[in-house]
């Protein structure tokens, strides 16, 4: 028997497949497919399939991180979300906790402000009310504002209705039947409910979490449920299985009604294998940095253990989302990460990416905008000669172009200046990312190992470990082939280094 774990990233979907009777371990990759996800999986594993000589049905376990729930918030490119809530309260995702971001800046830039997950127009509410601590009913809920409100949102073109009322956690049945009414009024909408999601008190974390639901609802679904097909199609009995952001699994119909939970999926995974590497070394105290290309993940297990955030506390891309979460973060910052100057005049990478279509301009692909694996091809550090053998065909010439076009000379730089600004820029953001998770919180970076991940993490491990003061960086034999076999998605094995 077997088991394969697969990494759907934004730009790469990696493959680690694991024999159980022989203990060996085979890893595949491919380029995305942003239209469907599952495309490549499933592709992924007819190739090893053949490769390794085996029949789909023999998988006994089917284990998948992706990145694609936390591709989409930070790349701000979710569903068009609707929200029905309690009259008066219409504003609480606007206001927030009042909590400045900077406490000593004039500049304050406040994600849930200025590119709400629901804008004011789609905010819309109905007459109910129930009352705390009981659950008591104070206000019945009004059932022809509620069917009003769902013909409102519908007629808007919403994908996606979030439903969070005030105590609902104490009494769901106020939201269970707006759900009701959806299912008549627009029963194609995707339609979550915050008891559902989130079902603690702390109205404006509940309501953050449900809308960030609804944002990544549709698209998740559609995913988990073309997957799930797919591998039918394939023979394999297995289960699809899911990680979430608390290094667990769940089963692809719970991922698909609460996607939220799978927004840190892929990101956990390298916590988890770069533990199991820190231990083989002796250095359980490590700090993981997988870079994809969209995003970079940034891990830190002081003492050879995972750490769940305080639930005040987690966030994805500066929105906020009440649910347990590993004390990993997120940040824009990848090879397909796009290098832009912007109407101020600066110098600027990400986070929008150019994702596996059409990918970096040297792939060849379509892409014009200059990238972070331009930049490295242009300073020699990814080769056409090196990435052939991975099935990767690279054009210099085309990320020359890219650069010169868009950075070098509007900016009055030499082509290498520009590749290595590119470079330096994307690594500042990956620094802070870690002071945040370190520094921020008491520790000290030159106590831990970092671990490398991704296609690009090895590119900037090194500088950022020199900039940290880290005395020892590890980069695994396939970075990219993110977790091993301590949650299932595949075989890294601890002495592959």
């Amino acid at each position: 028997m077997y088991q394969i774990g697969i990494d759907v990233g934004g730009t790469f979907t990696d493959f680690v497949l694991h024999n159980d009777e022989t203990g060996e371990t085979s890893i595949h990759k491919l380029p995305s497919t942003p239209d469907d996800p599952s495309r490549a999986a499933i592709a992924g594993i007819e190739a090893l399939s053949t490769r390794e000589g085996f029949d789909p049905a023999q998988l006994n376990r089917v284990v998948h991180g992706t990145t694609i729930a936390t591709n989409i918030i930070l790349q701000r490119t979710g569903a068009r979300v609707g929200l029905i809530t309690t009259e008066g309260f219409r504003d609480i995702l606007h206001i927030g906790r009042k909590k400045r971001p900077l406490n000593f800046s004039n500049y304050q830039d406040v994600p849930r402000q200025t590119a709400p997950l629901v804008p004011r127009r789609l905010r819309l509410t109905v007459p109910e009310r129930v009352r705390a601590p009981d659950g008591a009913v104070e206000i019945p809920l009004d059932e022809d504002a509620a069917r009003r409100a769902l013909r409102t949102l519908a007629g808007a073109g919403v994908d996606a209705i979030a439903v969070a009322f005030l105590f609902a956690f104490l009494n769901p049945d106020h939201e269970n039947r707006v759900r009701d009414l959806a299912a008549e009024e627009c029963p194609d909408v995707f339609v979550t409910c915050s008891h559902e999601v989130s079902p603690l008190h702390r109205e404006y974390e509940r309501f953050s979490t449900t809308a960030l639901n609804a944002y990544v609802g549709p698209a998740t679904a559609t995913y988990t449920a073309r997957f799930g097909d797919a591998l039918d199609g394939l023979g394999v009995r297995a289960d699809l299985r899911l990680m979430t952001s608390a290094g667990g699994v769940i089963g692809s119909r719970i991922a698909a009604q609460r996607p939220v939970a799978l927004l840190a999926s892929g990101p956990v995974g390298a916590l988890i294998e770069g533990i199991a590497i820190g231990r083989s070394i002796g250095h359980p105290g490590v700090i993981t940095l997988d870079v994809g290309g969209t995003s970079a993940d940034v891990g830190v297990a002081r003492d050879g253990a995972m750490h769940l955030k305080h639930v005040l506390d987690t966030r994805i891309g500066d929105y906020d989302a009440m649910v347990p979460m590993v004390d990993v973060n997120s940040i824009g910052a990848g090879g397909g990460s796009i290098a832009f100057v912007d109407e101020a005049g600066m110098f600027q990478v990400g986070p929008r990416s150019a994702g596996a279509v059409p990918g970096p301009a040297c792939y060849g692909h379509g892409g014009k905008e200059p990238t972070v694996t331009d930049a490295l091809v242009c300073l020699g550090w990814f080769r056409p000669e090196t990435l052939r053998s991975s099935g990767i065909a690279i054009d210099p010439a085309l990320a020359e172009r890219a650069i010169r076009g868009a950075i070098a000379e509007p900016l009055g730089l030499t082509l290498e200046d520009a590749a290595l600004g590119i470079y330096r820029i994307a690594c500042r953001h990956m620094i802070d990312a870690i002071r945040l998770g370190s520094v921020s919180k008491g520790y000290d970076p030159r106590d831990f190992v970092l671990v490398a991940f991704g296609g690009a993490g090895a590119a900037f491990a090194a500088e950022i470990a020199r900039e940290l003061g880290i005395p020892r960086t590890v980069v695994p034999r396939h970075p990219g082939g993110g977790a091993g076999p301590r949650r299932g998605r595949g075989a890294v094995g601890r002495g592959n280094m």
